[in-house]
């Protein structure tokens, strides 16, 4: 902030930094210069008694016509004459006669700025320049305002006749310094001036239209619409003021340069006052903000009236324009005293431009003769602002950042209760998107796993120990069913609904997986002293409808379809055969061609709730390795003892099971199949005999 604070103020003494006037005292309409040194004080501001010959013209003047004196840089408003005091009308000759040095080889220069509203300059009698048409009446006379320099003739000795004319603005007269000086110092002056002015003036076009863009982007920042406004204000003063570089650009009438300039000069108060206002509402003034902008209304239909009348408001609306900069003061000190956010840096912006306005007041109505300062502490105003506005962007920023992230959080949160998965299905990205009856239908396949005699089991533990092994058990599973691009749908007690959308073979290879680390966890179960666990898990794939269902109070994601009832039956056929996983035959076809496992056919079997009965398989790759390559390399007399069963030839089915049996004693499936094979034997038997 200090940097940026000293930046700022190296800048501003750089815009205004230049060789000041040396101010010298005509006596008598008379300046002796003939000892002044150029090289070590260039800039002679031409200050004192000038004759003044009242509505006479330099041709027509007389020495002996006038002993009366001005006092310049002055307007002649309120001079006395024998018949009464001056207004502001009329014209008017100033003459100084001045005594330069013998010996000066310089080519020396008359800088004479704005006046009101029309000059010419005569040295020794020759029209050199000016600005405007004065003349003796208001036909022959046309305003402008704007700098001269004027290169004056060889000789030491030089008299300096100024024709003022006015019979438009309420005041009329020299009221700007006259300077002489060398014509290289003269001429690098003004250019100087209208540098900077053009580059303050860009500089406030630029920010005021970063800001613009700013408040389109954020509609809800009015502070951004507020500081644009003003910053327009001052940009469009300070083209119609000063060295007035609008004229560099235009030929802009006298009439609008005039009004541009006053309108510019009335709004810029209570623009100023309405940007506070929308930064700190609690401690500034609405009532007093409107009371400006009233003010400033009535003002600018004033414009519609001619210069004569309008221009009287600068005696009457000063006092307005910086009772509006000491009240903004006061009441950004009292948000200051409260500890608001950047307060600080707005009041000593305010500071500076309170300084700046009250210096241009004062200079426009000739109380002192320095030079317009005020748009010079605007832009560093404005820069303060950009600094103030970019701090509370980057808090913004950090807000925004903080936010996103405690977002994410929640939304990680979040998912360990809703998969994101689930939301990505239904085509949505946040949590707080989902609507009560949201669906979509989906053909996906459906994972059922649960722990055999888990009931039985659970009796034996305490509520704790439950948790803690249900918890222990899930986070094994859990993770292979995610990176198997499936997601748990929900936990119903100790069994696990999985969906798998993308590949029938990832809830296979899922399935595998999980059986893989049971086996694992049951050797450290071991190790405890626990007893292990077998999991039995059913795999089906099917059209479904994936949604939300609920209240509007209480809402959950689910999963409705008869193909998740049928998944959860197949899981139930692992008990009838023990076996590890069991898939049916829709899965098995779908995903046969790319099927990496080995399988064999179990039996049709009913299903509850299902008038047909259901071919199932049992995928080999579940059992421990040993026990799978047995099976394996069984499978092909496996099949024909399957068959012999399935065509009622339960002798050669009980032979074939029998072998498999001494192969394989742990065949549970061949096992179940030899005792049916024994039972409808039989039958057989008992119904041929009855």
């Amino acid at each position: 902030m200090k940097k940026s604070f000293l930046i700022l103020t190296l800048f501003l003494v750089s815009c205004l930094s230049e060789e000041r006037n040396t101010k010298a005292e005509a006596q008598k309409g008379f300046l002796d210069l003939s000892q002044h040194s150029f090289a070590s004080q260039p800039f002679v501001a031409l200050h004192g008694e000038w004759n003044f010959f009242w509505n006479t013209p330099p041709s027509k003047i007389k020495e002996t016509s006038s002993n009366f004196y001005l006092v310049l840089p002055d307007h002649w408003n309120g001079f006395p004459m024998p018949y009464g005091t001056l207004g502001g009308f009329g014209h008017a000759s100033f003459r100084l006669k001045v005594k330069l040095a013998e010996n000066s080889t310089e080519t020396m220069a008359l800088t004479v700025h704005e006046q009101d509203t029309s000059y010419a300059i005569y040295v020794n009698g020759e029209y050199l320049g000016g600005a405007g048409k004065p003349g003796s009446n208001p036909n022959e006379y046309s305003p402008k305002v704007e700098s001269t320099l004027v290169v004056l003739p060889k000789g030491s000795d030089l008299t300096i006749d100024i024709y003022v004319a006015n019979y438009i603005h309420r005041k009329g007269g020299i009221w700007t310094d006259v300077v002489l000086s060398t014509y290289e110092k003269g001429e690098s002056r003004i250019t100087k001036r209208k540098i900077n002015e053009t580059m303050l003036s860009s500089i406030l076009a630029f920010v005021s239209l970063f800001f613009l863009v700013m408040y389109f982007y954020n509609r809800d920042g009015k502070h951004t619409i507020g500081i644009f406004l003003f910053s327009m204000a001052v940009f469009l003063r300070t083209i119609s003021t000063g060295e007035r570089i609008l004229l560099e650009f235009a030929d802009v009438p006298y009439w609008l340069l005039l009004r541009l300039e006053y309108i510019s000069w009335f709004w810029s108060a209570p623009l100023l006052y309405h940007y506070f206002y929308t930064v700190f509402p609690e401690d500034f003034s609405k009532r007093m903000g409107n009371f400006f902008y009233a003010l400033s209304a009535i003002l600018t239909l004033g414009l519609l009236l001619p210069p004569v009348y309008f221009t009287e408001t600068a005696s009457i609306y000063p006092f307005g324009f910086v009772a509006n900069g000491v009240l903004i003061f006061i009441y950004l000190y009292r948000a200051y005293k409260k500890n608001r956010m950047e307060s600080k840096i707005l009041l000593l912006g305010m500071f500076v431009v309170l300084a700046g306005a009250t210096n241009d007041v004062l200079h426009a109505e000739s109380l002192i003769h320095t030079m317009y300062i005020a748009p010079a502490t605007v832009v560093m105003f404005v820069f303060l602002q950009v600094i103030t506005f970019g701090r509370i962007v980057r808090q913004n920023i950090d807000k925004t950042l903080e936010f996103a992230e405690e977002q994410k959080q929640f939304n990680n949160s979040f998912s360990h209760f809703v998969p994101t998965e689930f939301l990505y299905h239904l085509g949505k990205t946040d949590i707080r998107d989902v609507d009560l009856g949201d669906q979509v239908q989906k053909r996906m396949t459906i994972l059922f796993a649960d722990i055999r005699s888990f009931t039985e089991f659970s009796e034996t533990l305490t509520p704790k120990e439950n948790f803690d092994f249900l918890n222990s058990y899930l986070q094994r599973v859990g993770p292979i069913i995610r990176h198997n691009n499936g997601f748990i749908d929900k936990f119903i007690g100790d069994a696990v609904m999985a969906l798998f959308p993308y590949d029938i073979n990832d809830a296979i290879k899922a399935a595998v997986e999980m059986q893989e680390a049971i086996r694992i966890y049951n050797s450290h179960r071991a190790n405890c002293g626990y007893i292990p666990i077998e999991v039995g898990i059913g795999i089906h794939t099917g059209n479904l409808t994936l949604g939300i269902l609920g209240e509007h109070k209480r809402m959950e994601g689910t999963v409705i379809s008869d193909a998740v009832n049928l998944a959860s039956r197949i899981e139930g056929i692992t008990k009838l055969f023990s076996s590890r996983i069991v898939i049916s035959a829709d899965t098995f076809i779908e995903a046969s061609d790319g099927l990496g496992y080995h399988y064999r056919l179990l039996d049709r079997v009913a299903i509850k709730g299902k008038t047909e009965s259901v071919f199932v398989v049992e995928v080999l790759d579940g059992y421990e390795p040993a026990k799978a390559s047995r099976l394996v390399s069984t499978k092909d007399d496996y099949t024909l003892a399957l068959d012999a069963f399935r065509r009622e030839d339960f002798e050669e089915a009980i032979e074939g099971f029998a072998k498999l049996l001494d192969k394989n004693p742990d065949d549970s499936v061949s096992r179940l199949f030899l005792d049916r094979s024994q039972e409808s034997k039989e039958k057989s038997k008992m119904e041929m005999g009855s």
